[in-house]
């Protein structure tokens, strides 16, 4: 293999790649937050009473992309023999997102192009995250993501910043060909990617290839020894059992798994709230334009760069202690948000010190909730080598994190509408930091044991309850 050949397929090549796309998809999503207001009013002329529905709406619907789309994306990604491409299909449906987006005239085709971007998000966050497992293996997972999750927030953050910044300096089109220049520079790294040719290669995905190698009952007949026969026999009775279910079924049923989606929901739903309320609230209250409301995101911007050091932390301390403390923090800061009432020098810097604390927080709470996610969908395969097949579970369980993530995209935009259009601001930021709290409980104190015990006895009961219907 050539030099270059070795340097497309290293670690780090591969890593900055995913982290590149998954900083296109945050950047072009978020972008369009402080350019939404304007284009709804002046393109699509929609009535100013209007305008927070159609807010909710639009961040909405691509939420419920992303959540149609990242299972079927992961199951296929587990079981197509190359990951490229579906990552590939993923960038063109953001190309045309950004299309359809830069040329609409409706409120429909504003829709549209929220989906598109749903469902290219659903494959950056699927596949994307799997190929990084893939390459990296298990003991740098935590630092992996930690760069992949910096990628994310920068992209978040930069995203309406620049959008606002650009859009009132050099009109709505030269944004919009930003996007597409970044567009074409993803396009050429992915093409460039040399993905890992096999599954993990660790010890265990080896072992439990190998114990389910003869699944069909048939090489083992001709091995020496009756009871080696039987005993491989067995093992591939117990796998076609295994195999009765699908393998993303199976992590449903996973009580250390729901407790990780649970708050990766609730993560969400406050993060996309976020999106939703705060550029028309500080327009209300500060009477900012499109680039006050990008400033808005430079203090949740900032705490991203720790990531690193953040998904070094993970992989020593563990991950749910790290998310635990990352909700913990967002109860104090959501509450004192109420407070921020009035056009005063002191109410804005209070707060860009609060969405500091918010953006620290949050960065805590993505890098420990993906790094958790592959440890459950390991512990899953050593206890039942195979279960998942050759190339593992990884994109079906990070699949499911992004079902449980795009559900909190699509309540959060409209639990937070309805809480500030019928009970106002205070209600609702008191409302998500009650909700952090709840969730920094679950995640330290019950490691699995609340649904262990709504169950009535061990993790897997879920599954033997399955077996006995199926």
């Amino acid at each position: 293999m050539s030099s270059w050949s070795r340097f497309r397929s290293s670690r780090g090549f591969v890593v900055s790649v995913v982290a590149v796309a998954v900083f296109t998809d945050a950047f072009i999503y978020d972008m369009i937050i402080p350019i939404l207001p304007i284009t709804l009013q002046t393109r699509i002329h929609v009535p100013e009473e209007e305008l927070q529905m159609w807010m909710s709406i639009l961040l909405a619907a691509f939420g419920g992309a992303l959540f149609v789309g990242s299972p079927i994306v992961g199951y296929y990604a587990d079981k197509s023999p190359s990951r490229q491409s579906p990552f590939l299909a993923g960038l063109l449906t953001l190309a045309g997102s950004t299309a359809v987006f830069w040329f609409s005239a409706s409120l429909a085709m504003l829709v549209l192009a929220r989906v598109l971007q749903g469902l290219s998000a659903a494959v950056v966050w699927t596949v994307g995250m799997a190929v990084v497992v893939d390459t990296v293996g298990q003991d740098r997972v935590g630092a992996a993501m930690g760069i992949v999750s910096t990628a994310m927030t920068v992209g978040t953050v930069t995203g309406p910043f620049l959008g606002g910044i650009i859009v009132t300096r050099a009109g709505y089109h030269a944004v919009l060909l930003m996007a597409i220049a970044l567009i074409v520079l993803d396009i050429v790294l992915r093409l460039a990617m040399i993905e890992p040719q096999s599954a993990p290669q660790r010890p265990d995905d080896v072992q439990g290839l190998l114990d389910v190698s003869d699944q069909d009952g048939v090489a083992g007949y001709g091995s020496p020894g009756a009871s080696q026969d039987l005993e491989r026999n067995d093992e591939s009775i117990s796998q076609e059992k295994h195999a009765a279910l699908p393998g993303i079924v199976r992590l449903m049923c996973s009580s250390s798994l729901l407790i990780v989606l649970g708050s990766a929901t609730v993560n969400a739903c406050y993060f996309t709230a976020f999106d939703t309320v705060l550029p028309l609230y500080v327009m209300k209250i500060f009477g900012w334009g499109p680039q006050g409301i990008g400033f808005c995101f430079i203090p949740l911007f900032a705490p991203s760069f720790l990531s690193p050091v953040i998904g070094h932390a993970v992989d020593r301390v563990g991950a749910r202690t790290v998310a635990s403390v990352g909700f913990l923090l967002d109860f104090p800061a959501f509450l004192l948000l109420r407070f921020i009432v009035r056009d005063s020098t002191t109410d804005k810097i209070v707060l860009y010190l609060l969405l500091l604390v918010a953006g620290f927080a949050s960065t805590l709470q993505m890098v420990a909730l993906m790094v958790e996610v592959n440890r459950v969908v390991e512990q899953r395969q050593k206890e039942c080598p195979g279960i998942f097949g050759q190339k593992g579970g990884t994109a079906q369980g990070y699949g499911l994190f992004n079902v449980a993530w795009s559900g909190g995209q699509v309540l959060g935009p409209l639990l937070a509408g309805v809480l500030i259009d019928h009970f106002g601001w205070g209600t609702m930021v008191c409302t998500f930091g009650v909700l952090s709290a709840i969730t920094a409980a679950l995640l330290a104190g019950a490691d699995g044991k609340v649904i262990r015990r709504l169950w009535g006895g061990r993790e897997d009961d879920c599954e033997d309850i399955l077996h006995t219907t199926a």
